[in-house]
């Protein structure tokens, strides 16, 4: 937690009881969830908390990099805790079963850069790599089912 207020004070945020306790939320969770999820989980303890404030929030928190944005299937929008520390470029991984998101620093897109620029006539400014699988403990479970 002290990394994510940290980061806060650093983009001058204010470190307020319901950001903290949204932040929290995703840390204990450890996997993606919907604006929707957070709100019903913190209104128990915050009683005038409406679901523009959690929007406000999570948007703010992905500009920031604390969380990352998923786009759901379904017009709907995730989010997930990033854990990558230091601010270094990185990617994610999302598990189809469990929603677990895990942070992960290899990118190989500087190799694709030039081909792709050559091929559509964009000039690349920035990239976002998002992956989705299952995770370890799912594809264990799956395997656990067929036998």
């Amino acid at each position: 937690m002290t990394r994510y207020k940290k980061i806060l004070k650093e983009r001058g945020l204010k470190i307020t009881p319901k950001r903290v306790a949204i932040i929290n939320y995703f840390l204990k969770k450890g996997k993606y969830l919907t604006p929707f999820d957070v709100w019903v989980h913190l209104k128990k303890n915050f009683k005038k908390l409406g679901l523009p404030t959690i929007y406000r929030n999570l948007e703010e928190f992905e500009k920031i990099g604390i969380l990352t944005k998923i786009e759901g299937g379904t017009d709907r929008v995730y989010y997930g805790i990033c854990k990558m520390k230091d601010r270094v470029h990185h990617h994610h991984i999302v598990c189809t079963s469990c929603h677990k998101v895990v942070d992960f620093d290899i990118c190989n897109f500087e190799n694709l850069r030039d081909k792709i620029e050559k091929q559509t006539g964009f000039e690349i400014k920035e990239h976002h790599f998002f992956l989705k699988g299952k995770c370890k403990k799912c594809k264990k479970e799956v395997i656990y089912e067929k036998t």
